[in-house]
């Protein structure tokens, strides 16, 4: 036996990987299965509830009750926020991240395919065939957003007024789009992507962990610099609100946090039941944020420019920071993998 073990030893030696390699085609099934599958599949069904909402709402009466509406919104943005990093798999293809939700936003896209999709006369364009060749920025729940719960917007969806009418089918139009597109990416993990990781050989499937990891990196650096630092500013009487995600209808501390309980999650899957010191210390960092963020401002547009509220802002940025760094250094060799450019980036 001692004889076997010291040639499975030198072996393993030989060819260049420690005795205990990490089997990433069995890490990439534990994040697939325990983490991506649920959590699209949660994503599907509240976006479909969302359009339901939608659809019984434009054909009640007017004055309408904007309740369902915004609570089919929050239900369908939780569930995306639960996902919302992953850029591995099928929400990559055909530009359906960007359909989801065109965020950060720039030079005012959203507002103006908005604008553009209320002002136009055709109803054909909000055709589901014909909605997806319109411009991403209109399309995902930014777009239906800002269309909710602006204040223009919304009081236009209540009334009795003509263009109400046409304010409720592009409501309508995204939400219809919102949960074709989830339902298309929770359809292909299970029947592509899942069945791709159980056959895949080493290479593949670390390539799906080094992407995955990679994800979840990237999630902790949009956290802080784009959902924190961004609207921090540089001093509290510098500040940018409007540059949080999800402002409008006071989401942007919610998103936030459940961002790093996902980023928590993923990291669970991916280690395993045995992380290691580093992993366990990547784990950790990123479990303390989550719950400092639980704790901050429900307003992190009121928060940032208020001294008690700024200071609690500043812990949690901190803190993902602190994650951020420790998880860098520690998940990568903790499943034996090396990352490179994050999608931010632009590979």
């Amino acid at each position: 036996m001692r004889l076997l073990a010291a040639m499975g030893f030198l072996l393993a030696f030989a060819l260049g990987a420690p005795a205990n390699a990490a089997d990433h085609r069995q890490v990439a099934l534990r994040a697939a299965r325990e983490f991506a599958l649920p959590r699209y599949e949660a994503l599907a069904e509240a976006t479909s509830s969302q359009a339901a909402a939608w659809n019984d709402a434009c054909r009640s009466k007017t004055p309408r009750d904007l309740k369902a509406l915004d609570a089919a919104f929050h239900a369908a943005a939780d569930a995306w926020a639960q996902v919302e990093f992953v850029r591995y798999g099928p929400i990559g293809e055909e530009f359906r991240f960007e359909r989801m939700e065109h965020w950060p936003e720039r030079r005012n896209a959203v507002s103006r395919a908005l604008s553009n999709l209320i002002s136009r006369p055709d109803a054909e364009i909000l055709s589901p065939e014909r909605f997806q060749e319109t411009s991403v920025a209109g399309q995902g729940f930014s777009a239906l957003e800002r269309l909710l719960f602006e204040e223009e917007t919304r009081n236009g969806l209540r009334s009795s007024a003509p263009a109400s009418e046409r304010l409720c089918q592009v409501g309508k139009a995204i939400a219809t789009a919102l949960a074709t597109t989830s339902r298309k990416v929770s359809d292909e993990w299970r029947q592509k992507t899942l069945p791709m990781l159980e056959q895949a050989d080493e290479a593949r499937a670390r390539e799906a962990v080094t992407r995955l990891v990679t994800d979840l990196l990237t999630a902790l650096e949009v956290v802080e610099d784009f959902k924190l630092v961004g609207p921090l500013g540089p001093s509290i009487d510098a500040t940018r609100p409007t540059t949080a995600e999800m402002w409008r209808s006071g989401r942007s501390t919610r998103a936030i946090h459940l961002n790093l309980e996902a980023a928590g999650a993923l990291t669970r899957a991916l280690l395993g039941p045995n992380p290691g010191d580093e992993g366990q210390g990547a784990l950790d960092a990123i479990e303390s944020a989550a719950s400092i963020s639980e704790n901050a401002p429900e307003d992190l547009r009121k928060a940032v420019a208020d001294p008690r509220g700024r200071t609690k802002i500043i812990l949690l940025r901190d803190a993902v920071s602190s994650a951020r760094t420790i998880a860098t250094a520690g998940l990568p060799p903790s499943l034996e993998i090396t990352t490179g450019f994050n999608s931010l980036d632009g590979d």
